[in-house]
């Protein structure tokens, strides 16, 4: 069957909006920095496991509120057929990787060894307003340790360690792990007399703090019962520029309530613990301006900044919830995660000139096929013995003439050409040829995996 695209609108062949498509180029990018995520979230001890792009609606939107809540995915099917399972009305894409897991944890419970480490990178949906760096679907890739009962908040300083393992070695430039407590925040909002049904609100709004700015955040601390003097004395705190262990000092001189001083010593462990996994103090800061909008967050929240690209928003953050999994399980299975919005991410940064997209090939060694395809077998067996190697491969399969061959390997961006004419053929000789430097040396087919491993 052929493809007669002229006959479909050519607004059709677009793909819907928010929905990304990725070139090569822009996919081996993607590829790269997902086996530099994979690499580090295994190398904390964390396992993978593969939940359903599709959940139950009742199980995305448990925990779902709000905003939330209207950027979740329904899914039908378009035609149902008289027998179609009852629940295909009832179906939902997922909109993230922490709801599912605390369903999966429910599911297996019993199966499980506790404290649980996964990791899960895959797509997810929202149903946002399509625009630069936001999209309706992207890969997402996540952490999280769950505990039965108890998880320590070392866990949480274990995150900030993975975390800066990921983007030291993507290398993308300095970036800087904020660190924040929401049991700090709603201490001191406490302290300040907000309302505790405006806890919720309270947070929402101090997590805008950069994006709508402090007179605004002022103003509708205020509507929310807090006097505008003690909203201006809660901004210059969360705003104050001082270093962790000044800040550490200012608020362990507090004794404002029992939330308060608890998130305080849970900074103070986690602080302790990034510390003794070897972080770099660059790399790390408190910041009590940091919240997180989501409502699931119960104590450390974290969000991390590149230096100079902060306009690209946070490139990882998450947190500790200590009640997602009673929803579905009955039972306290506190956890914390955090997560990488990978295609997001990477987008805006190589439009930033962060990631370079010079590569459009896997494959390093084009087999060219100088003799034509008549003599396909003699090549094959070459791309195989290089494949057999673990050296990827592609054989130019067309009858084309040879510098026609390799104007297409230097387009893609081969970098060795295997050329063999007639009389290497019958001599069971080969050229390899350095695309970049133009150098080449002739060697027999038994030394050629030899000579392109040494050449590589």
């Amino acid at each position: 069957m052929s493809l007669n695209m002229a006959k479909f609108p050519k607004q059709l062949l677009e793909s819907p909006s928010g929905f990304p498509e990725l070139t090569p180029k822009e996919a081996i990018a993607q590829m790269w920095m997902l086996d530099v995520i994979r690499k580090h979230f295994e190398l904390a001890g964390y396992s993978p496991i593969e939940t359903p792009l599709v959940e139950r609606t009742e199980v995305v939107s448990a925990k779902s509120e709000g905003e939330i809540k209207n950027q979740v995915y329904g899914l039908r099917l378009l035609n149902p057929a008289e027998d179609s399972p009852s629940d295909t009305k009832d179906l939902a894409l997922r909109f993230d990787h922490t709801v599912p897991l605390a369903r999966f944890i429910a599911a297996h419970y019993r199966e499980l060894s506790y404290p649980f480490r996964r990791y899960v990178i895959g797509s997810v949906f929202r149903g946002e307003r399509p625009k630069e760096g936001r999209y309706r679907q992207f890969i997402q890739a996540d952490i999280d340790a769950i505990g039965d009962g108890t998880l320590d908040v070392l866990h949480d300083a274990e995150m900030v360690a993975v975390i800066n393992g990921v983007f030291s070695e993507l290398a993308l430039g300095n970036f800087s792990v904020r660190i924040g407590n929401r049991k700090v925040l709603q201490g001191l909002l406490e302290s300040l007399g907000a309302p505790p049904e405006h806890f919720s609100k309270a947070l929402g709004v101090l997590d805008r703090l950069e994006k709508i700015g402090r007179g605004e955040v002022a103003q509708e601390l205020a509507s929310l019962g807090i006097s505008k003097p003690s909203a201006e004395s809660l901004l210059d705190l969360l705003t104050s520029s001082r270093s962790t262990d000044e800040v550490l000092a200012a608020l362990k001189e507090e004794h404002l309530n029992n939330m308060f001083e608890e998130g305080v010593s849970e900074l103070e462990e986690v602080v302790r613990g990034v510390r003794a996994l070897s972080v770099p103090e660059n790399r790390f800061v408190i910041d009590l301006s940091i919240a997180r909008g989501l409502e699931y967050y119960t104590g450390t929240v974290f969000e991390t900044r590149l230096s100079g690209h902060e306009d690209l928003g946070s490139i990882a953050s998450g947190g500790r919830y200590d009640d997602l999994g009673s929803t579905f399980a009955g039972r306290n299975l506190p956890g914390v995660g955090i997560s990488i919005g990978v295609t997001r991410l990477l987008l805006r940064l190589i439009k930033a000139g962060l990631v370079e997209t010079d590569e459009s090939t896997i494959a390093k060694v084009l087999v060219t096929t100088a003799e034509g395809l008549e003599h396909a077998d003699d090549y094959l067996k070459y791309a195989a013995a290089l494949r057999a190697a673990g050296i990827p491969c592609e054989v130019y399969l067309a009858d084309r003439p040879l510098d026609k061959q390799l104007a297409f390997a230097n387009k893609r961006g081969f970098t060795i050409a295997v050329i063999a004419k007639a009389p290497n053929l019958k001599n069971d000789t080969v050229i390899i040829r350095n695309l970049v430097s133009g150098d080449q040396q002739e060697v027999s087919t038994s030394d050629l995996v030899s000579s392109i491993k040494s050449s590589a």
